[in-house]
């Protein structure tokens, strides 16, 4: 008894020093790069009952506004409608992705 009581003392200790890692984490690197500037076009959203990606969001920027180069700010949303007609039927759920973000155009300064 003695020794099945040490044994898990034992793993208990080694589970305790094997859980207390030191973990390095690299801080993220943000650039404040005053030579590239931009000018803010305007707000866009795209709506679809599929997933969406960063492709579609673009090219509905670029319907709004043609001279769009990049799309920053990006949030995805998802809504979930749940309808039942009558209460002895089925509910019907339908999913909407919604993505939102900021048109922007590069400005390209002479030097």
């Amino acid at each position: 008894m003695k020794k099945v009581l040490f044994l898990g003392i034992a793993c208990s200790f080694l589970l305790l020093l094997l859980s207390c890692t030191t973990m390095r984490t690299t801080p993220v690197a943000y650039t404040n790069n005053t030579d590239t500037k931009f000018e803010i076009l305007g707000e866009v959203t795209y709506e679809s009952a599929d997933r969406t990606g960063y492709t579609e969001l673009l090219r509905a920027a670029r319907e709004l506004y043609p001279d769009c180069d990049y799309v920053i700010d990006v949030m995805v949303d998802k809504r979930e409608v749940t309808s039942k007609f009558l209460w002895f039927s089925e509910s019907i759920k339908s999913t909407t992705w919604i993505m939102r973000g900021t048109a922007i155009k590069y400005v390209l300064e002479n030097y």
